[in-house]
């Protein structure tokens, strides 16, 4: 048996050509010259996947709770105190919303500018522990809601009832649609008040409202939104008790899968009565065909590996050829056929590293220019001035990984035809 030194030192002198007279040569350039540009691209592209999902799912996040609850065959949801007792007293849970939402239409005063258009309108009230034991209580109107001043772009975040008349925060493209501005007074009619309107004669009329202040849409959709007074959005949606949910923010938003596990199995929430969402649930389309984009970028780019991979095939195959002679004499020296396979692995292996070395190098580098100097732009109309960026590490090693195993792959052609040949034929040839 061949020694790991001995291997390498006949793997060089077997495989080695001569620059740059020997064909070989240049197919052995152009191979290593192919899995550095794949390699490099690979780790670039996924960078720019990875930089994408961040922004977007930061984006979400933002608005999105970690954990939804809703009620499963119902509109509305009113918690139990033991369930809400259970979800504040855990260690991973940081904010209990309860969330009104639902859909109306937006009109201005009579003899206003703008046409109806439908928005989404919701309200939120935090819920606590109280000092009492009458359990969980839920913030009214003589305690604060949750605080709106990080959402507000322009005017002020309260919506509660000044000299008779509520307050409002509506989207700021919205407002710009209509020609609103702060204190003008507008009107809401949801889906049960239209459909009374209709059904009824006697006449319904709008909910008028003060705007107050401008939030900004929903940086994915861009939807428009109406944010409310918890009261006043439960009249005008027609939710009597509770909510349309239960939103759960979390210290840690990775904990979402292990926290909605924990209340599956708590046996306070059974699934056929509430539905447990996590963020990525709650948006998985979106985040699905993220996923499935970046696997099918990877697939595409691997081409380009196995296309100089084919450069590896033809060069082994030349060199099975030229050096028949060679491999009959280890033959007849001894070399085993297990050995003789392994020097052929020994040099995909040998170019496999080299050449995703060179592309990792130049792979990172770009990463790294792009995350510090934005090279590649986006249109001025897009949320992001420039390409995001994100190295992942896992999937550097992925890549380095698959090049190597791929490289090994390609000389089992080449290695299994050179272990067929009879080392007598090529002996008598000398």
């Amino acid at each position: 048996m061949l020694r790991f030194r001995s291997k390498w030192f006949l793997a060089y002198k077997l495989f080695a050509v001569r620059w740059p007279r020997d064909v070989r040569s240049t197919l052995s350039f152009l191979s290593i010259l192919g899995i550095a540009l794949g390699t490099s691209l690979l780790i670039a592209i996924l960078s720019v996947f990875n930089g994408f999902y961040e922004e977007v799912q930061t984006m979400l996040l933002s608005e999105d709770p970690h954990v939804r609850v809703t009620a499963v065959g119902a509109p509305q949801m009113v918690p139990t105190e033991d369930q809400l007792a259970w979800l504040l007293e855990n260690e991973q849970s940081s904010q209990l919303l309860l969330r009104v939402e639902g859909k109306a239409i937006l009109m201005g005063e009579q003899g206003s500018r703008g046409e109806p258009k439908l928005l989404t309108v919701f309200a939120e009230s935090e819920l606590y522990l109280s000092q009492s034991e009458e359990g969980v209580k839920e913030f009214s109107d003589d305690s604060k809601a949750p605080d709106r001043t990080d959402r507000v772009l322009y005017g002020d975040s309260d919506v509660s009832i000044r000299d008779g008349k509520p307050g409002v925060l509506i989207s700021l493209n919205q407002a710009n649609q209509q020609g609103w501005s702060i204190g003008d007074p507008i009107g809401l009619i949801s889906a049960p008040r239209l459909q009374q309107a209709l059904t009824s004669v006697r006449p319904t009329r709008p909910l008028m409202v003060d705007v107050r202040g401008f939030t900004a849409s929903h940086p994915i959709t861009g939807e428009p939104t109406a944010t409310l007074d918890m009261g006043l959005a439960r009249r005008l949606l027609r939710v009597p008790v509770g909510g349309t949910s239960l939103d759960i923010r979390l210290h840690d938003y990775r904990d979402a899968d292990s926290f909605v596990k924990d209340m599956a199995e708590s046996g306070a929430w059974p699934s056929d009565t509430w539905r447990l969402q996590t963020w990525y649930d709650q948006q998985k389309s979106l985040y699905d065909v993220m996923q499935l984009e970046k696997r099918g970028a990877t697939i595409i780019l691997f081409m380009i590996v196995l296309v100089a991979l084919l450069n590896i095939v033809g060069s082994l195959t030349m060199m099975v050829i030229q050096k028949r002679k060679e491999i009959a004499i280890l033959r007849t020296m001894g070399l085993t056929t297990e050995e003789l396979r392994s020097l052929f692995w020994l040099h995909g292996i040998s170019m496999g590293i080299v050449g995703a070395g060179i592309g990792t190098l130049l792979g990172v580098g770009l990463v790294w220019l792009q995350g510090e100097f934005g090279l590649l732009r986006l249109s001025t109309d897009f949320l992001l001035d420039a390409y995001p960026v994100k190295l992942q590490w896992g999937d550097v090693f992925t890549v380095l990984f698959g090049t190597t195993l791929l490289c090994m792959a390609a000389t089992i052609l080449p290695s299994r035809r050179a272990m067929n040949q009879k080392p007598i034929q090529a002996l008598h040839s000398l």
